[in-house]
């Protein structure tokens, strides 16, 4: 029986423009806070903070809710026609192509590689523990995401592409984000989209050179940009096609860096406000060997380290919100939004609802025990999104960043300076500007 109806309020037009300078996701939880569980944002777009609605969205996507919004239409601006992006018998395609190259069997076979380049791109802090010198860990997070995608994506030593990468990937983001909400053509040429034309170039030659070096040669191996190239890239393929294994490239390659990086530098800016769980962390890491054997199922050897990891998504999903059009009227639980309407799910606002989650605003890793995790709906905690457009990569993601903190806290004493405050970069995922930290190689001898 269909509930009564329930009035979805939000602030004026004025009051709305004052505060949005913030960063959305600071602001859509201001409005959560004083609208409740569904927010209407003026008629720019109707804001979801329930779990239970964001899950019955993201369950009908692209029937029912579309990516037409004017996010779904700056992402495509910047990626193209890849995945993320993609719709229809395109999307089930390019789904169906690389769902066996993202897979956590196919992942996982590859972790003695990612555990070599993990250790060459520590090998290269050695200098900053002589030095006794504060550095930024959350700029050494960027290195380490796009150096790991590098040799396990895209079978390439990105090590003189680092600063370009990082370039293009901030401005590329950050033009998803700013501005007014609604979408300009992109064949108009405000300085966005001069920006944008600029660094599209920078990325199809960095793209181009691989699939070059590649060329007829391709190994047989089951990475992903062998995997496109030979599907997209052969004699007999397309301008099109060519064009659309150029933007699947592209957006892998944002992907294996940028949200990776966001996640662990998160990470690292939390872990250094609760100094007492980053010892916890220390202890379990080093009780291990150092001839630890690293397989598909190594999570469940650090159940501290990984309630830690999963808090830390909890509290900031770097990926803190997932906008969509409806394309029908749409009604739960008495919530009625309007057809045409453009929505913005906060899994920020999810993940620190007081209806689901006691004291959400406090770090408290024990949510994520094995009891705790059990009687919790999955839906709750949604880092990688929801449904069938559920993050692809959210395997390869979470073997990276798990690998990275242990790996980093086996060989090093880091000690993080906490920040006054949280002050995060201006691009579509959430970041800090910087974490500083102290760092000194510790002695596992007896280990």
């Amino acid at each position: 029986m269909e509930s009564t109806t329930k009035q979805i309020t939000g602030p004026p037009l004025l009051k709305f423009f004052r505060k949005s300078s913030m960063f959305p996701a600071f602001y859509f939880h201001d409005l959560m806070r004083e609208y409740g569980d569904v927010v209407k944002c003026g008629s720019f777009f109707y804001l979801i903070n329930h779990p239970d609605v964001a899950k019955q969205i993201l369950n009908r996507d692209q029937k029912d809710f579309n990516q037409e919004d004017f996010i779904g239409k700056r992402t495509q601006t910047v990626f193209g026609l890849g995945m993320v992006t993609s719709k229809g018998d395109m999307w089930a395609n390019e789904r169906r192509l690389l769902n066996p190259v993202l897979s956590s069997k196919t992942i996982h076979k590859h972790i003695s590689e990612a555990n070599i380049e993990i250790d060459r791109v520590l090998d290269n802090w050695i200098p900053l523990t002589k030095s006794n010198k504060i550095f930024d860990i959350a700029d050494k997070m960027g290195d380490m995401a796009i150096m790991t995608s590098g040799r396990l994506l895209f079978d390439t030593d990105f090590s003189s592409k680092i600063d370009e990468i990082k370039e293009v990937t901030i401005i590329g983001t950050k033009y998803i984000v700013d501005g007014i909400p609604f979408f300009i053509p992109y064949w108009i040429p405000t300085l966005g989209h001069l920006k944008l034309r600029r660094i599209n170039k920078k990325i199809d030659a960095i793209l181009n050179a691989i699939i070059q070096e590649k060329g007829n040669s391709i190994k047989n191996r089951d990475n992903l940009a062998n995997t496109l190239i030979s599907a997209l890239g052969g004699p007999n393929s397309t301008r099109q096609d060519r064009r659309l294994m150029l933007d699947e490239l592209k957006t892998m390659l944002a992907g294996g860096y940028f949200p990776i990086a966001c996640s662990l530098s998160m990470f690292w800016h939390v872990i250094g406000e609760n100094p007492n769980c980053l010892q916890k962390i220390k202890d379990e890491v080093r009780s291990k060997p150092r001839d630890y054997v690293y397989n598909e199922r190594f999570y469940q050897d650090f159940p501290v380290t990984s309630s830690a990891i999963f808090e830390a998504m909890r509290l900031y999903p770097v990926a803190f919100s997932i906008w969509r059009k409806a394309k029908i009227k749409f009604s739960i639980d008495g919530y009625i939004i309007p057809k045409g309407k453009t929505i913005c799910i906060s899994l920020f606002n999810v993940h620190r609802n007081p209806k689901f989650w006691n004291d959400p605003n406090k770090f408290m890793p024990e949510r994520f025990n094995q009891e705790e995790s059990k009687n919790r709906p999955k839906h709750h905690f949604m880092p990688f999104g929801w449904g069938n457009r559920k993050c692809i990569g959210d395997h390869y993601s979470m073997m990276i960043i798990f690998l990275t903190v242990i790996k980093t806290l086996m060989r090093y004493d880091v000690k993080i300076i906490p920040a006054p405050k949280l002050v995060v970069k201006s691009a579509a995922l959430m970041c800090p500007e910087k974490v500083n930290a102290k760092i000194s190689i510790i002695d596992r001898v007896n280990k």
